[in-house]
């Protein structure tokens, strides 16, 4: 261990025993990695949860808006003759702003034996008849608006879902290994699945199968939650994030992360960019150090995301703190302070 891990060990160590198995730490400065260390047990796979919606959703609008076609200023209607809002924009799915509650319990009406793909419709046809807040002042967090998004992708480029997602991996992640459990089936050995919670209605431990109720009533695959993957495979994505960001990558153009990644609204409405979380002041997952500049994305199982341009700094976490109950606590107000001892530590 270097010094800022030994710290980082030292200061968990202080609060006693965890109610989670166990957390991986990542943190790079200048893209050099600085942190790399793991407490209690994990695992090599970890339900990556809503970091679905930034590594696949929100990246594969990113790739589209390359095009120079301004796509995200666009009305819903204009691709989704059967969109029933025709005021709201591209832009106000990606920025959760479009109205919709943050969830609904879809998982229990869709189909258990339909394909993945009819279970998509099915899920969008429920989608269709819920209603839009008529006088709301400030942007939810909202599962709906991704699911909007992925019917959209799927019209916009003419396939199912996952199979937009393999063409999306296979031109621009084809090096990684972050992957759905198409139709709930597992694409590695279930013991390097990190575990999650023992579900009260599927009556078993989910390991490698989606946490998310909606996401795995839909066989695996969905726009908001749904990918498993390792901490290798987020530094590796992470790092070609930063590249875009300082203007040297393949993966994403400058200019287009830069227009997702910037606050798309006063701070009075909301803390989102497009897809991309911005820190809340005072109650920020990441910290009370990092720049207002920061954007990253966070997941219910325990995950985040996290970069500071300011600094060129980047933390990611991945646990599994849902197991084996998603009432533990101690990761919510563990992972700030994970951040604030990076950011002193580097700062020292």
């Amino acid at each position: 261990m270097n010094t800022i891990e030994k710290k980082i060990f030292k200061n968990i160590k202080s609060q006693g025993p965890l109610d989670f198995p166990g957390l991986k730490i990542a943190a790079l400065l200048g893209g050099r990695k600085i942190v790399d260390m793991s407490y209690g047990k994990t695992w090599d796979f970890y339900d990556l949860a809503s970091l679905t919606k930034i590594l696949f959703t929100t990246s594969a609008f990113m790739k589209m808006e390359e095009g120079g076609k301004n796509l995200v200023s666009q009305k819903v209607q204009s691709f989704l003759p059967w969109y029933k809002y025709p005021r709201v924009t591209i832009k106000q799915l990606l920025s959760h702003s479009a109205g919709y509650d943050w969830w609904q319990p879809f998982y229990k009406s869709i189909d258990k034996e339909a394909t993945p793909e009819e279970k998509f419709g099915q899920l969008i046809w429920e989608v269709r008849k819920a209603p839009l807040a008529s006088s709301r002042k400030k942007a939810v967090y909202s599962d709906l608006d991704f699911f909007v998004l992925g019917a959209l992708l799927e019209k916009i480029q003419g396939l199912p879902l996952i199979e937009v997602w393999n063409r999306f991996y296979g031109e621009n992640l084809s090096h990684l290994n972050f992957h759905f459990n198409y139709d709930n089936k597992l694409l590695q050995k279930k013991s390097s699945y990190a575990p999650t919670e023992k579900c009260p209605w599927r009556k078993k431990i989910l390991q490698g199968e989606a946490h998310d109720d909606n996401t795995w009533a839909l066989g695996g695959v969905a726009p908001h939650a749904g990918l498993f993957g390792t901490m290798k495979d987020m530094v590796s994505w992470g790092r070609s994030v930063r590249s875009a960001l300082f203007g040297g990558s393949r993966f994403l153009s400058t200019k287009v992360l830069k227009q997702f990644t910037k606050r798309s609204m006063p701070a009075h409405q909301g803390d989102w960019g497009l897809g991309f979380m911005m820190p809340s002041k005072g109650r920020s997952t990441a910290g009370s150090l990092f720049s207002p500049f920061s954007f990253g994305h966070t997941g219910f199982t325990g995950t985040s995301f996290w970069l500071d341009p300011k600094r060129d700094l980047m933390v990611i976490l991945l646990s599994n703190r849902v197991y084996k109950s998603r009432q533990n606590k101690d990761f919510i107000s563990l992972r700030p302070q994970i951040h604030d001892w990076i950011v002193q530590e580097v700062e020292r």
